[in-house]
């Protein structure tokens, strides 16, 4: 029996067994069970292996409740599953099964689109000799039930479409006219008509720009209700990327989870003006995390996180040079129970004036002189604890600093790795550490990951 049967079948003997009025009684059928009480369930079935497409044709009362599941984050399942094959050719083979879904995917949501952008997007692409379902109302507006958006993951998507009307082998640049289209078509209808609230922004297509975000109307309602959002870019900033910053600087105010990833040679004075910007806007910050930023960059975002210094609980630093007065402001955030410093230069004894009360802490640090004192001062409440591989030295000394932790990360610090390429050399430093955390922590299983 289907795992969602059983859900149901539990639900309605609950409610049969309910007291009732015997003098309105009645037969219990699944309509009774609350709305929420339904989509509890269907969440917890879509999260087991055999999903929940087969309970989508039941009757229509589940497929009301069922269908903004699917459409919270549509494109994750197949982006999941290309990004985790090794190399070009298997990820070319995912590319493939995926096809039929992902063109059923696109043309569902074209017939989302406006009457008007439906004709204005298959007049575009008739010149590529490609063709797009003819606007026909859709069942349902799935474009509102988007939660989770990823660039990257649409990009892909289109590209796997792309590819049923071009079996000659053509390369990825052929399809960046056809790919921009499409994605300024489906951006337009997702950040006018959705309920987004994480946004990650990220490209798979160097060459290829991103869509003009100053074009789309009616956008701040969208914007406005982001609470999540990741900016992970490796190609040159262009004018659209500048304006989409604005727009999340002007637009954002509830973002409590921000991300920035940059090339160190990106971060120039428009790029480090528009995210303090972005983090100057928000209301409630709680997250933040940014790499590759030398120490011109890094102590006016710093300075702009002090607004934020009552709510921010968790900093995440990777590849920043410091400056002396960016760890002093460091130190004052005071509720800060997570702190990652990874492969960071500059970082001083100033950050061991701090009072935080730290349950991870992440240090992956060149600077051999100060993982220790950082251990000293934040192990008593650590649960949560990352190393580099290379500190071997400091492994019996866990126990009488870090008495509470049960996770340990071991890194591997890209800057030694030239030193220890023996991929068996690494083995044997991994399983020293397991054979000293064992022995300093005999009392009790550790998690070594």
């Amino acid at each position: 029996m289907p795992s969602y049967c059983l859900l149901f079948k539990t639900a309605r003997d609950l409610l049969i067994n309910r007291p009732i009025n015997k003098k309105k009684r009645r037969k219990t059928t699944i309509s009774d069970i609350p709305t929420e009480c339904m989509q509890q369930i269907f969440y917890y079935i879509q999260l087991q292996e055999e999903g929940i497409y087969s309970a989508l044709l039941v009757n229509r009362y589940w497929c009301r409740n069922i269908i903004p599941l699917l459409w919270e984050h549509p494109f994750k399942r197949f982006s999941k599953e290309y990004y985790s094959q090794p190399n070009k050719s298997s990820k070319n083979h995912i590319l493939r099964i995926y096809q039929q879904s992902n063109n059923k995917l696109l043309s569902t949501l074209f017939s989302c689109l406006s009457e008007k952008d439906n004709l204005l997007l298959a007049s575009q692409l008739s010149k590529y000799r490609i063709k797009i379902p003819q606007f026909q109302q859709a069942l349902f507006n799935y474009s509102r039930y988007l939660q989770e958006f990823s660039y990257s993951d649409l990009e892909l998507v289109i590209f796997s479409f792309l590819q049923r009307w071009y079996t000659n082998g053509l390369s990825h640049d052929s399809f960046y006219p056809q790919i921009h289209l499409i994605s300024t078509t489906l951006c337009k209808l997702f950040f006018q008509k959705s309920n987004l609230n994480s946004l990650y922004f990220e490209k798979n297509f160097p060459e290829l720009d991103i869509p003009n975000f100053t074009e789309i109307e009616n956008k701040r309602p969208v914007f406005s209700q982001i609470t999540r959002f990741s900016f992970t870019y490796s190609d040159p900033i262009t004018q659209n990327v500048l304006k989409f910053l604005k727009i999340v600087s002007n637009f954002c105010t509830h973002i409590n989870f921000l991300e920035f990833k940059l090339k160190s040679s990106d971060y120039n004075i428009e790029v480090r003006r528009v995210i303090v910007d972005i983090i100057k806007s928000q209301n409630y910050l709680k997250h933040f995390s940014i790499e590759h930023i030398n120490k011109d960059g890094i102590e006016p975002i710093i300075l702009s996180l002090k607004n934020h210094t009552m709510n921010l609980v968790s900093l995440r630093l990777s590849h920043v040079q410091f400056t002396e007065s960016s760890i002093s402001l460091i130190s004052q955030f005071n509720n800060l129970n997570s702190l990652i410093l990874d492969n960071c230069e500059g970082l001083s004894n100033e950050i061991l004036y701090s009072h935080f009360l730290l349950s991870k802490l992440v240090i992956n640090s060149r600077q051999q002189d100060i993982t220790l004192p950082l251990l000293k001062k934040f192990g008593k409440n650590l649960k949560s604890l990352g190393l580099s591989i290379y500190d071997l030295e400091i492994a019996d000394k866990l126990l009488s600093f870090c008495p509470q932790v049960n996770e340990i990360y071991l890194n591997i610090c890209v800057e030694k790795t030239e030193k220890y390429c023996d991929y068996g050399e690494l083995k044997k430093m991994e399983e020293s550490w397991k054979n000293a955390i064992k022995s300093a922590y005999s009392h009790r299983k550790i998690s070594v990951l």
